[in-house]
């Protein structure tokens, strides 16, 4: 019987962060745009006090930043998705989970679906997504995998149960209820 296996990626199979550095990488193509950077970070405060949605924060950043331009954004996420670095968690247990036949592993993340890809080539990625108009230009982000909408996205994508389920946030409670079983990380580390 196949084995569903989901691992969130930020703070998971990372150590950070990766959506904010995403973005200044973004900067250094185009130097200008770190005059944004003071701005953009009120808008994180407000988005960590529940003032904005994480969702508005990623659309205000992809429009301060990429200037909304999906062929910018798409050369950004490929070049950034080679300096992300990936930690113990990764190589200790999602390499070898991954390695066995058994197992059906997925990355769930709010983190842009366009960088992950690069990193994960033959595992499915749910990830955010950004939606375009027809000349290229980013309208908005149309798939945003957080707190209740990752539950939503895994149930209309036909999964009913998960075996193993790796997360750092407890923003994930909401899929933490679907697993059979959920390991806590926390700086690159099953908690006790």
């Amino acid at each position: 019987m196949e084995k569903i296996i989901i691992f969130d990626f930020d703070k998971t199979l990372t150590n950070y962060d990766t959506s904010f550095l995403f973005f200044l990488f973004c900067c250094k193509r185009k130097p200008l745009r770190y005059l944004y950077i003071p701005f953009f970070i009120g808008i994180k405060v407000l988005s960590k006090f529940n003032i904005l949605s994480v969702k508005k924060e990623k659309e205000i950043g992809l429009y301060l930043f990429c200037r909304s331009d999906y062929s910018y954004f798409k050369k950004c996420c490929v070049n950034f998705a080679k300096t992300i670095s990936l930690n113990k968690i990764y190589y200790d247990i999602f390499l070898k989970l991954n390695s066995e036949k058994e197992n059906k592993i997925l990355i769930l993340s709010a983190s842009f679906k366009d960088y992950l890809d690069q990193i994960f080539k033959n595992i499915v990625v749910i990830g955010s997504e950004v939606s375009c108009n027809k000349d290229g230009k980013i309208t908005g982000i149309k798939s945003h995998p957080f707190g209740i909408e990752k539950k939503k996205i895994i149930k209309l994508s036909g999964i009913k149960r998960i075996h193993l389920f790796y997360t750092d946030s407890l923003s994930d409670m909401y899929i933490s209820e679907m697993a059979d079983n959920t390991i806590w990380i926390k700086n690159g580390k099953i908690k006790k």
